[in-house]
Parts: structure tokens; C-alpha cells; sequence
């Protein structure tokens, strides 16, 4: 990010998903604490940590533009290891779908790509 943080809001999270492989679509949910880091040239940095099932823990961290009523994001998921695409509207609600990396210890090790869509709110 380049440039000065013009302000910075912190926030809990509350996530409802669902985890769709090629043989399973299985629901998800996240309370998360964090703090978005808004710059003077419209870019922003947002990151999470919080509790999840059925993963138990979980993180995430992204970059992207907009204010504190509407922003889009590109970010990364270490656990469980995905790649996202956020976009939050009225400060306060989100939706992300996120791109999960197969692995062999996977809920669904058979999916190419696994996929979560994602609601969340924060407050």
C-alpha cells in the first residue's frame, strides 16, 4: 500500500457459508475479529482471525479498493488455503466466494477446485 492510512475501523465478523466440492455441499459458519485500513488513494488492507467450524480456526487477509460503504477485495485464506474475492456494501454486510486449493486432507479430496460462497456481518 502506498501512501498514508487516512483511518481505520475495527469490527466482529459473522460468517454463514457453503463449501461446494464435485460430491459434497456442506454448510459453514465463522465469528471473526478485525480491522480495515483505509489509505488516501482509495486502496485498503482488511484482516481477520476468529473461529470457524468445522475448521475450528481461521484468517484471512486481502487488499483492494473503495471506502467504508463499499469496497471490493482480493485476498488470501491460509486455513482452509483459498483465494477470495470480497465485496462489502453499507459498511456492514459481505459477500465472498472463495476458490479453496485441493489437497489431499481436504473435506473433499476428489474436487478440482472446492468453492465456499459466503454471507457475512459486521458490526
Amino acid at each position: 500500500m502506498i501512501g498514508y492510512t487516512q483511518y481505520s475501523t475495527s469490527y466482529k465478523e459473522f460468517n454463514a457459508g457453503l463449501y461446494v466440492g464435485s460430491d459434497i455441499v456442506f454448510p459453514g459458519c465463522s465469528f471473526l475479529w478485525g480491522k480495515t485500513k483505509y489509505y488516501s488513494n482509495n486502496m485498503l488492507l482488511d484482516y481477520e482471525i476468529g473461529v470457524a467450524l468445522p475448521t475450528v480456526a481461521t484468517a484471512k487477509i486481502g487488499a483492494g479498493i473503495g471506502d467504508n460503504s463499499n469496497s471490493a477485495i482480493i485476498g488470501i485464506r491460509p486455513w482452509p488455503t483459498s483465494i477470495y474475492f470480497q465485496w462489502t456494501w453499507q459498511e456492514k454486510r459481505l459477500l465472498s466466494i472463495e476458490v479453496m486449493l485441493p489437497y489431499e486432507n481436504s473435506f473433499s479430496p476428489d474436487s478440482d477446485f472446492p468453492i465456499i460462497f459466503n454471507y457475512g456481518y459486521r458490526w
